[in-house]
């Protein structure tokens, strides 16, 4: 059976709870959903829901990193968005940030996000590099 591997970025926020920033088995690579968190602080890095944004990616982009990823690895990302009036304001980011990348994507509208999050993502990658 393949082996279950953890992983925690040191350069990510804390996970606020019990649970690991992303876990692996072989090359598939599942990250926790990860919000827009100033990793000294563990806060939102702003009110606003673009700076939120590029800081959820750049939390992502460390998480993957600890796993030997990068984002031109994900296949899937699920987006949550606590009003959907934001989403042309996250596609905008979104786009910029991975391009030229489109992995699949499925957007949720959520009543609620933990510690004042507008958004939260969460991926699935495959790493054919070393894991």
């Amino acid at each position: 059976m393949p082996e279950i591997k953890l992983h925690t970025a040191p350069d990510a926020p804390n996970p606020p709870g019990p649970f690991s920033h992303a876990s692996s088995v072989g090359e598939w690579v599942f990250s926790s959903g990860m919000g827009g968190l100033d990793p000294a602080t563990g806060q939102v890095v702003s009110d606003d829901v673009i700076a939120q944004t590029e800081q959820a990616i750049t939390n992502t982009e460390r998480i993957l990193a600890a796993a030997g990823c990068s984002l031109q690895d994900v296949l899937k990302v699920v987006l949550y968005l606590t009003d959907m009036q934001d989403y042309p304001r996250v596609n905008a980011v979104y786009e910029k940030r991975f391009a030229p990348h489109k992995p699949a994507r499925t957007c949720v509208a959520v009543s609620a996000l933990p510690v004042r999050e507008r958004m939260k993502l969460d991926t699935v990658a495959i790493c054919r590099r070393a894991l």
